[in-house]
C-alpha cells in the first residue's frame, strides 16, 4: 500500500516539473496547449499512417507503331510427291540415285516389260494383216465385186488392231517410271529385282527451290492477311530472318481452333532450308500513327480482364483496359488510356487501388 502511494506521488511530482517547465519556457497560454499536444496527437493517431509507394512511371502518348504478330509455322516444299508405279512388275533397272537433283521426264526406274514388247510385236503383224485385208475389200468394192458391209467390216477389224496397239503403247510407257517435275531425290527404297505394285513407295521427290510457308493467325487478323504482303520467319538454328510473300489465305476460319490459315512462299534456290522445317514467323499487320503503348510489366490482370495503374492526383488508379497487339517489351492499348496519362511500371506487387503513390522517374 505504501509501495502504491510513494508511485502516486512520484507521477503526480513529475506531472507537476513538466508543466513548470513548459510554464518558464512557453509561457501560460501556450503551456497548456504544449502539453495537450501529445494526447492530441494520440487521438489522431489512432490509425496508422497511411503507406506511401515509390513507383516509377511512364507517360503515354502516341507514335508510329509498326504492329506485328508472331506465330509458329511450317515449310513445305513447293511440290511434293511419293513416286511409286502403276503396274505390279519388277524393277530391272534403277536410275535414280539417293539426294540427287532430277529433271522433269527423266527416268528413274525401269520395270520388266518383255511380255509387253512380245504383245506388240503380235499386235503389229495383226495390224499388218488388217490393212491388207482392208485395202483389197477396198479395192473389190471399187469394182462391184464385194459389198459394202464387207469393206466396213475390214476397216473396224483394222481401226480395232491399232486402238489395241495404242492401249499396249500407254502400258509399255508406264514401265518406265520418270520424275513428274524438277526436284531433289530422297532415299531410294527399292533396287533391282525387286517386285513391286501401286502401293510400293520407290523414292520421293521434292520441288524445293521455292519452299511453302504455312502457319496460322487468330480470325481477328483475317481482315488484316492480304495476297502478296511481305513478312519474314526464323528457322531454328539460322539466325538470319528470311523473307516471304503470302499467295493464299484458307477462304473460312477453322471452327476449333478459331484461326485461319495462311501459306507464303519463299525462294530457296541456295538450297539453306528443308522441308518439314519449324519456323518462327513475324508477320506485320498495320502501321499506325497514334498507337498507344505501355510496358508489358506494367499491364496485370482484373475482373474486367486486364487493367493498369494509372496515376490520379498522387494516388494509383486501376483502369480496365483493352489490349491490341503484343510486343517483346511493349503492348498496345487500344481503350481505357488516353494520351498523356502516367502509367505506374514498378512495384506493381505493392499498388492497389487508392494507395498514395510518390513518382520516381518518367519516362
Amino acid at each position: 500500500m505504501k509501495k502504491a502511494v510513494t508511485l502516486s506521488a512520484l507521477g503526480l511530482a513529475g506531472v507537476a516539473i513538466v508543466v513548470a517547465a513548459a510554464v518558464f519556457r512557453f509561457g501560460p497560454d501556450k503551456a497548456v496547449s504544449a502539453t495537450a499536444l501529445p494526447s492530441a496527437s494520440g487521438a489522431a493517431s489512432g490509425k496508422p499512417a497511411a503507406e506511401v509507394v515509390l513507383a516509377n512511371g511512364v507517360k503515354v502518348k502516341g507514335k508510329p507503331v509498326a504492329l506485328k504478330t508472331t506465330a509458329v509455322g511450317t515449310l513445305v516444299a513447293n511440290e511434293s510427291v511419293e513416286i511409286a508405279s502403276e503396274l505390279s512388275r519388277r524393277v530391272v533397272k534403277v536410275y535414280a540415285k539417293d539426294g540427287v537433283r532430277a529433271k522433269k521426264g527423266e527416268v528413274l526406274f525401269k520395270l520388266d516389260d518383255a511380255d509387253l514388247a512380245a504383245q506388240l510385236a503380235e499386235l503389229s503383224v495383226k495390224k499388218k494383216l488388217a490393212a491388207d485385208v482392208e485395202a483389197r475389200q477396198k479395192k473389190l468394192r471399187a469394182e462391184g465385186l464385194s459389198t459394202e458391209a464387207d469393206y466396213e467390216r475390214a476397216r473396224t477389224d483394222l481401226e480395232l488392231v491399232g486402238a489395241q496397239i495404242a492401249s499396249l503403247g500407254v502400258t509399255i510407257s508406264r514401265t518406265s517410271i520418270r520424275a513428274p517435275f524438277d526436284g531433289r531425290l530422297g532415299l531410294r527404297a527399292v533396287s533391282e529385282g525387286a517386285m513391286v505394285t501401286p502401293q510400293t513407295t520407290l523414292v520421293t521427290l521434292q520441288d524445293d527451290a521455292s519452299l511453302k510457308v504455312d502457319f496460322t493467325l487468330p480470325e481477328r487478323y483475317g481482315p488484316l492477311v492480304k495476297q502478296g504482303a511481305a513478312f519474314s520467319f526464323r528457322v531454328e538454328g539460322q539466325p538470319d530472318l528470311v523473307e516471304a510473300k503470302v499467295v493464299a489465305v484458307e477462304p473460312q476460319v477453322d471452327s476449333e481452333t478459331r484461326s485461319v490459315r495462311v501459306r507464303g512462299l519463299t525462294d530457296n534456290t541456295a538450297g539453306k532450308l528443308m522441308p518439314g522445317s519449324f519456323v518462327n514467323v513475324e508477320f506485320p499487320l498495320s502501321q499506325e500513327t497514334g498507337g498507344l503503348l505501355v510496358p508489358t510489366e506494367a499491364v496485370v490482370p482484373s475482373l474486367g480482364g486486364h487493367g493498369v495503374y494509372r496515376l490520379t492526383d498522387g494516388k494509383a488508379e486501376l483502369v480496365v483496359v483493352e489490349l491490341g497487339v503484343r510486343m517483346p517489351a511493349e503492348v498496345q492499348i487500344t481503350r481505357g488510356l488516353a494520351e498523356g496519362d502516367v502509367v505506374l511500371t514498378s512495384n506493381i506487387l505493392r499498388l492497389r487501388p487508392g494507395i498514395p503513390v510518390k513518382l520516381g522517374t518518367v519516362d
